[in-house]
């Protein structure tokens, strides 16, 4: 782990020195008016660069039946591109990270499926895939020349690397082999991860190992643009799609798990939970969760359930829930600066080269999308967990609707752009991830969830194995 933060920070010095826009119309808004036209953007070789939410990762795995719909597939689909000329590297059913399902209704209970049940099916494919989104990957990734085999085994423990990448003859990083595909289109998503492993572990692990916050925005600056040039130069007839960084506090991770504790028989709620969280000086005490200011993880619930965070009066073992389950007030202001500057860097680059890259101002749509959902063409979505549809299992992935909602965004960006009128995805059109009966919470107020079962998402974000 510290040779691999060590070349990060090595190669940030050296770099320094040298979704969305809410849809709530109905069907006939989101149709085009017009013969459809890609404008002034030609999509005959496509590339996607990024991390999970470009590959298509649902519910804990990387699996062919969620790959199918992830955004840059949808897009290609919109905009005319053959399957042939868009490959992705699929993987069978029920994939690779250990995809979690729905066992019981009742509670809901949610379980996983084996972490390595699924096997590549294209890997023999003798170009680079055009879908190079690496699950788990960080802003870093992308330019990091290191052995992608190398990354499977500890630290990182990452096994899409390997899968997505295969080879350095394919190109030593995932920029050179998106640049020795000559696109004449590329989207980029690419830093969720420098912020979101800080912020899912509770502010107690970040980028660079326990005890260290998200990205620094130095760094985040250096590397960006570095990776930025390197593609618009080595593209230079090519036309681009960024995205920028949403809130993740927005996410079911943080959202689900209720501030205060019901009676088990009558749901009533009967009091705070106790929780480790800091001072302005930035020392730990143990007191009650501020509900305007705090957030209780999704990863606590294993916690909660044997009394920790619960009084003993109410029942719980009067322990305060540790600090790696709490995002709290000081963590929160620290994330939303990381993002607000990753994002101040994002926009900075689009606006430098306008007529070749258009903004999707992720942070804005997530947040308009937390408040308001979206209802349209017979389908209405909402940030809740499970139920809201637009949102996996591991609470930080979307569905395949979800998808299909953000990849919607980015073709909002390209047509206002570069004069396009790709038609938008039919959300109605795509498969719904989670099928569902009627699901009611138990009175308790939070879903039957293991730790165990989000694990290996959040080892993915964090870039490493971790007990926590």
């Amino acid at each position: 782990m510290k040779s691999f933060y060590s070349r990060m920070t090595v190669a940030a010095v050296i770099s320094a020195v040298a979704f969305l826009v809410i849809s709530c119309g109905d069907f006939k808004k989101t149709n085009v008016v017009g013969p459809p036209s890609n404008g002034s953007v030609n999509f005959s070789v496509f590339v996607s660069l990024g991390n999970s939410l470009t590959a298509g990762y649902q519910s804990g795995a990387l699996y062919e039946s969620a790959q199918k719909y992830s955004y840059p597939a949808d897009i290609a689909r919109q905009a005319g591109v053959p399957d042939a000329q868009f490959q992705q590297p699929l993987i069978s059913e029920p994939g690779i990270g250990g995809r979690m399902k729905i066992l019981n209704l009742a509670g809901p209970v949610i379980g996983s499926d084996p972490a390595a049940a699924g096997v590549p099916l294209n890997s023999t494919l003798a170009r680079p895939y055009n879908n190079l989104g690496v699950p788990g990957a960080v802003l870093y990734d992308l330019v990091d020349t290191s052995s992608f085999a190398a990354k499977a085994s500890p630290p990182r423990s990452n096994p899409f690397f390997q899968v997505v990448l295969r080879s350095a003859a394919l190109g030593n990083s995932p920029v050179a082999q998106a640049l020795a595909l000559h696109p004449t289109f590329v989207t980029v998503w690419i830093g969720n991860n420098d912020v979101l492993g800080y912020a899912t572990t509770g502010g107690t692990v970040g980028t660079l190992g326990p005890g260290t916050g998200p990205t620094d925005p130095a760094t985040f600056q250096a590397l960006y643009t570095n990776m930025m040039n390197a593609l618009l130069a080595g593209a230079d007839s090519a036309k681009f799609a960024i995205a920028n960084i949403p809130d993740v506090t927005a996410i079911p991770f943080f959202t689900t798990v209720p501030d205060s504790f019901s009676d088990p028989l009558t749901g009533k709620k009967v009091g705070a939970f106790i929780v480790e969280r800091h001072r302005a000086d930035g020392t730990l005490y143990a007191g009650t969760v501020n509900a305007k200011t705090d957030y209780i993880l999704l990863t606590a619930i294993d916690s909660l359930d044997a009394g920790v965070g619960v009084p003993t009066i109410a029942g719980g073992t009067g322990r305060p829930l540790p600090d790696r389950f709490v995002l709290d007030s000081l963590e929160v202001a620290k994330t939303r600066a990381a993002i607000a500057a990753y994002n101040s860097t994002i926009a900075s680059i689009a606006a430098a080269h306008p007529t070749r890259i258009a903004l999707v101002d992720a942070y804005t749509v997530l947040n308009d999308f937390a408040r308001y959902g979206y209802v349209g063409q017979g389908v209405q979505l909402s940030s809740a967990y499970i139920t809201g549809g637009f949102f996996g299992l591991d609470g930080v992935h979307p569905t395949s609707q979800g998808y299909a909602y953000v990849a919607n965004q980015f073709i909002n960006a390209i047509n206002s752009t570069f004069g396009a009128n790709v038609p938008k995805v039919a959300i109605s059109s795509v498969p719904s991830s989670i099928v569902l009966g009627k699901v009611s919470l138990t009175k308790r107020g939070w879903p039957d969830v293991r730790y165990s079962g989000l694990a290996p998402t959040l080892n993915l974000i964090l870039g490493e194995n971790s007990s926590r």
